[in-house]
């Protein structure tokens, strides 16, 4: 099967859309998705297998923007934590509509959890792009090594 894109869209704007998205998920940002999926399949709540489930879209049946905010809760756990506990005293792993609302309202905002969460996002960026730029220099230097050998008699 072929897909033919818009002349005005490439599959590289395609692909730095979804990762620019990614990069500006917060708790906020990926609870409001999270709001939005739950409502609009008529659930109440989501608990931590349904949010694994979510992000690894096996089945391809949910939104790259419902996928990527699920990801993001699953990689913080501590977040989800503060979310489901934040109206109860103990963890169940399971969170309400009602306080995936509240986070997407900035409940979190300011929290030592938001905090940790986007050093996190930032250093995981920061390691991603520093492996490509190790990745690219050793194939630039094996191909100029290659050209500088002498051809052997």
């Amino acid at each position: 099967m072929s897909i033919t894109l818009p002349a005005n869209v490439s599959a590289t704007s395609q692909t730095n859309n979804t990762a620019s998205f990614e990069q500006k998920l917060n708790a906020a940002k990926s609870s409001q998705v999270l709001v939005e999926y739950l409502k609009e399949s008529g659930k109440s709540a989501i608990n931590e297998q349904e949010l694994a489930a979510l992000a690894n879209n096996t089945n391809g049946n949910v939104s790259s923007e419902v996928s990527a905010a699920a990801s993001y809760m699953v990689r913080h756990e501590d977040v989800f934590t503060a979310i489901e506990t934040h109206d109860v005293a103990g963890e169940d792993g399971l969170s309400g509509v009602w306080n995936l609302e509240w986070a997407a309202a900035g409940g979190l905002e300011g929290s030592s959890v938001e905090a940790i969460a986007a050093m996190t996002e930032a250093f995981d960026r920061a390691i991603g792009a520093s492996a490509k730029i190790t990745e690219i220099t050793t194939e630039s230097k094996t191909d100029l090594d290659a050209t500088k050998q002498r051809a052997q008699n």
